[in-house]
């Protein structure tokens, strides 16, 4: 398979070039056709189609399990990670003084839900940047103690692009009664993932960069045998056992993960998700992972070129898609004048972010960092 020829599902790529994935990323046509199709379904149809969009509903996440390593009933679909992260927070059965762990430098989805908890007397221990400014994973267990009922992390920071060693912070949770939440949404479609290795509990991922879906529809794992012990912070029709009896009353839970479905689906959302994620699929995480790295190494070696300070772990090991640079400029206006040039990064960390996608290619890069030194020339 040459990943290559995926490029042309891509038509931003005709006009742009596109290097903020870890930002809002663009849909492919795949998308597009599948969200077209169900809009002419509901024009066409209406709800005669309606069994075939709950088939495929299911088949969707089936696809998100196939993509974490776990059963179709440990998965929900929510609308962002913000939600994902908020049915545990609202919904576990804190007690004064228990305590959470997250990294101080986390994405806001990570941190409100989780200082939500304040006012009921759960304390948010918030780590600080280890001495390379990363996470230390170490400072994390450090922080950790009798009373940690739950430590939350992304798999991925989004200001520089380090990646944590899921496997040695879930066993280490795992070993000590700890509960592990995940914010996969800067990893999830570029970094292989598998929740029962690493004893993951929670995870949840918006679909709108890496896996290349609209905003606004993304999945929660709940490892099984957890799901009881999480009270729904919403419930509706379709949080129920029999959730079709519209005219009977039964106030018994669903024992699977989309009991957090209170209601009525995003259903284009969600094929829309179901629709680039097979596309994921169908190449292989494994080789997208490689051909992100492989582009991430090409950033590396031109900031070194030039100069340039690397932000950004360097190991393979250690980063995900992002690579971070700066240098002694105005980088918030270098910002802006890339995409006045038609190409998108983003500034986060102090930095400029590059985060290519599998059907950017290497012409992407050198356009980018040629487009840099004539602007730096210009200014000279």
């Amino acid at each position: 398979m040459d990943i290559s020829n995926y490029r042309k599902y891509f038509p931003i790529t005709e006009n742009y070039t596109y290097l903020d994935n870890s930002g809002v990323a663009p849909v492919s046509t795949k998308v597009r056709d599948r969200v077209d199709g169900f809009l002419d379904e509901a024009m066409n149809s209406g709800v005669f189609a309606y069994d075939g969009w709950m088939e495929q509903v299911e088949d969707t996440r089936k696809l998100c399990s196939e993509l974490v390593g776990c059963s179709p009933g440990e998965i929900a679909f929510v609308r962002s990670t913000s939600h994902g992260v908020s049915l545990v927070a609202s919904g576990y059965s804190w007690k004064k003084g228990d305590n959470v762990v997250i990294y101080e430098k986390e994405f806001p989805s990570n941190v409100y839900p989780w200082l939500g908890l304040v006012s009921k007397g759960v304390e948010v221990k918030r780590v600080k940047p280890g001495r390379n400014g990363f996470l230390d994973i170490n400072d994390i267990k450090n922080t950790a103690d009798p009373n940690t009922m739950v430590i939350s992390v992304s798999s991925v920071q989004f200001t520089n692009g380090y990646r944590i060693d899921l496997n040695e912070l879930g066993r280490f949770c795992s070993e000590n009664g700890i509960l592990l939440f995940v914010d996969g949404i800067q990893s999830m479609g570029v970094v292989p993932m598998d929740v029962k290795r690493d004893n993951i509990d929670f995870l949840a991922a918006d679909g709108h960069k890496w896996l290349l879906s609209p905003e606004g529809t993304g999945f929660f794992y709940c490892r099984k045998d957890l799901v009881e012990s999480i009270n729904p912070p919403l419930l509706g029709w379709k949080s129920v056992v029999n959730d079709s009896s519209y005219e009977q009353i039964d106030f018994t839970l669903k024992k699977t993960a989309d009991r957090f479905e209170e209601g009525s689906f995003s259903v284009m959302g969600i094929l829309a998700l179901g629709a680039s994620i097979r596309m994921l699929l169908d190449i292989g995480i494994e080789n997208i992972n490689k051909r992100v790295y492989s582009l991430g190494d090409l950033v590396i070696e031109n900031c070194d070129k030039r100069g340039f300070e690397v932000t950004s772990p360097r190991e393979n090991e250690q980063r995900g898609g992002v690579v971070c640079f700066r240098f002694d400029h105005d980088l918030v206006k270098l910002r802006e004048e890339l995409i006045e040039k038609g190409i998108m990064v983003n500034f986060r960390g102090g930095a400029i972010r590059v985060s290519p996608h599998f059907y950017n290619n290497e012409q992407d890069i050198e356009h980018l960092f040629t487009t840099i030194d004539k602007l730096l020339e210009k200014r000279d």
